[in-house]
Formats: C-alpha cells, sequence, structure tokens
C-alpha cells in the first residue's frame, strides 16, 4: 500500500461506515463513479463507474475517490494525509478567487460537483486570477530546452493538475505569448516589466506570482520576464508581439544587427547586456557602444547654436527617451560631442 495512502485505522473505520451507509442508501441498480488508484506514475487514476454494491471492495483503497470529481479524476498523483488531501476551492471573489482548504478523499466534502475547484492544490499554491475551466486554458509548459523554453499548451482544468508539480510552468500563458527566454522564479515569483502608460515612466518592474501573474496574464504591454538589464526608460513600439532591437555583433565594421524579437522573453536578448533597445530613431549605431554599468554616454542636441551638444549618460535600455531624437548623436564620438551642428 502506498505510504502516503496509509490512514489510521480508527479514521478508517470512520470513512468505511460513512462510505457504507451512502452506499446502502443507493439502490442495487444505482451506478457510482470513482476514481481508483492504479499505483502507475504515468496514469495514476482510472475512471470506473460501478454499481454501487460493487463497490465496497474498494473501501480498503485509501487512495481510491469515492465519487469522481466533476472535473474527470487526477492525472496525477494525490497526496493523501489522514484521509485527507488540499484543494482549491473556487471562492467567486474576484480579488481572491481561491481558498486552500482540506477535504476528505472520500466524498470531498461535497467539493466534487463544484467544477472551478482546481484538485490538487498546484505546487505554487492556488491561482490569483480564476482558471476558467469552460473547455481549455492556455499554459507555458518548461521544456528544458533552452532555444525553446516553453510550449503553448492549451489544457483543461482536469489536465492542468499534471502540470501542478511543474514549479517552472507558467499558468495562464500571457497575452502576449509564452516567454521566449527562461524565467527566473525564485519563491514562486518572477520579475516582470508592468507597462504603466507613462512616457516617462513608462515601465514598472514588479514581482508577481508564476501561478497565474497576479492578473497580469492579460496585460499586452507587460514585458514577461523582466530584461536581465532592467525594464525599458522608454515605452516600446509593439507590433504583433515583436518590438525591433540593437543586437551587438561584436565586429567592429558592423558593431549593430538590427533583428526583430519577441516581447516576452525578447528570444533572450534581455540578458546581452550590450544590445540596445528600443533601435533609435536614426538606426542602430555604427561603431562600438561602451557599455557601462547599464548605461552609455551619448549627444543631446540641444536648441542652442553656441553649445549644440549636451554629453549625457542614459540607460541602454531605453535609453531614457533619447531614441525618438534623430538629432541626438549615439554613441557619443570618442573625441566628445561636436562643437558645431552635425
Amino acid at each position: 500500500m502506498n505510504n502516503l495512502g496509509r490512514i489510521p485505522s480508527k479514521l478508517l473505520a470512520g470513512v468505511t461506515v460513512l462510505v457504507i451507509t451512502l452506499l446502502a442508501a443507493c439502490t442495487p441498480s444505482s451506478t457510482v463513479t470513482f476514481c481508483h488508484a492504479t499505483g502507475d506514475a504515468t496514469k495514476p487514476y482510472e475512471e470506473i463507474t460501478g454499481i454501487a454494491v460493487e463497490l465496497k471492495e474498494h473501501l480498503d483503497h485509501p487512495n481510491d475517490f469515492l465519487p469522481a470529481p466533476a472535473n474527470g479524476c487526477p492525472t496525477n498523483l494525490v497526496v493523501v494525509s489522514d484521509g485527507k488531501i488540499s484543494i482549491c476551492h473556487a471562492s467567486g471573489n474576484k480579488t481572491d478567487p481561491y481558498n486552500e482548504i482540506t477535504v476528505s478523499v472520500n466524498g470531498l466534502n461535497g467539493h466534487g460537483n463544484h467544477i472551478d475547484d482546481i484538485l490538487p492544490v498546484p505546487e505554487g499554491g492556488c491561482p490569483a486570477n480564476l482558471v476558467v475551466s469552460d473547455d481549455a486554458i492556455s499554459i507555458c509548459h518548461a521544456t528544458g530546452d533552452t532555444e525553446v523554453p516553453y510550449e503553448n499548451l492549451s489544457v483543461t482544468s482536469a489536465q492542468l493538475t499534471e502540470h501542478s508539480n511543474h514549479p517552472t510552468d507558467i499558468y495562464p500563458a500571457p497575452a502576449n505569448g509564452c516567454p521566449t527566454s527562461l524565467v527566473v522564479i525564485s519563491n514562486g515569483k518572477i520579475s516582470i516589466c508592468h507597462a504603466t502608460g507613462r512616457e516617462t515612466n513608462p515601465y514598472d518592474e514588479i514581482t508577481v506570482s508564476v501561478n497565474d501573474l497576479n492578473g497580469h496574464d492579460t496585460h499586452k504591454g507587460d514585458i514577461v520576464p523582466a530584461p536581465e538589464v532592467g525594464c525599458p526608460t522608454s515605452p516600446l513600439v509593439v507590433t504583433d508581439y515583436k518590438i525591433t532591437i540593437c543586437h551587438t555583433a561584436g565586429i567592429e565594421s558592423n558593431s549593430y544587427n538590427e533583428i526583430t524579437v519577441n516581447i516576452n522573453g525578447m528570444n533572450g536578448h534581455g540578458q546581452h547586456a550590450n544590445d540596445i533597445f528600443p533601435v533609435p530613431e536614426g538606426g542602430c549605431p555604427v561603431n562600438p557602444v561602451v557599455v557601462s554599468d547599464g548605461k552609455i554616454t551619448i549627444c543631446h542636441a540641444t536648441s542652442s547654436t553656441n553649445n549644440p551638444y549636451n554629453e549625457i549618460t542614459v540607460s541602454v535600455n531605453g535609453l531614457n527617451g533619447h531614441s525618438k531624437h534623430s538629432g541626438d548623436i549615439i554613441p557619443a564620438p570618442e573625441g566628445g560631442c561636436p562643437t558645431t551642428k552635425q
């Protein structure tokens, strides 16, 4: 017998009496659907429908579920402790959509009929946003492949349980699609760039739960995850979930290539300290840019004829809005900014 399912004899006796009472209330021809524990890790439960009086043999199976949940049998093994399991009960509250509760493995205290409940509790805890269980939700399944770190899967609420033990999976999938670079998860949380709608401070770097992103999965302007060099300092122009950046080529004669990447994950370029995004209005620099602490030096065009340029330092990530200044010189020439208008 599975140790996880071992329960005290007194409790088992009590549960047995309860279930026998329930079965006795059924007519001999009544049918009951339940989840029979198979002992197979790949298919831990088998859904069986039988005549009530024939199910008494399963009363000695502490890992069986009776009746089967409305969403079907779990697709991964559920931890049973003292005849109880933990589930996410849909509360109907938008701000706090799930309560983590403990229920009896036999009968689930009536929660077997709740189609919005999640059984068992995912490893990262109950979702911070309601998971729609109509037919399918999209999730980002971590593949373990650095080139394609996530696979967008459409799963039912019941199928979601098999992913509950995958701490690097993201669900539901963000509106912009699954990240194209591996997300760093710490204590079940990740850092993202939340679009504020402001010109001067277009993104706030915030920490959210990897399980439902605290509702930010529906924000098309958010960036998931936050780039390693920090959130952009100017708004990004996003077309079909893609942005254009300057990728450092490492070649003196052609120091940058202008490329298009996915907004979510930036195809790994969020980890490239010398890449520039977005592309400046005048195009990518033709000379190598010296990046120090995530900053570069540029010549900002003024309206003064006596002092046509100010040498300033800006973030390489967003250029503090100077990417839109066609008169700015990026980067500043090695000998300093020109003293006459260029």
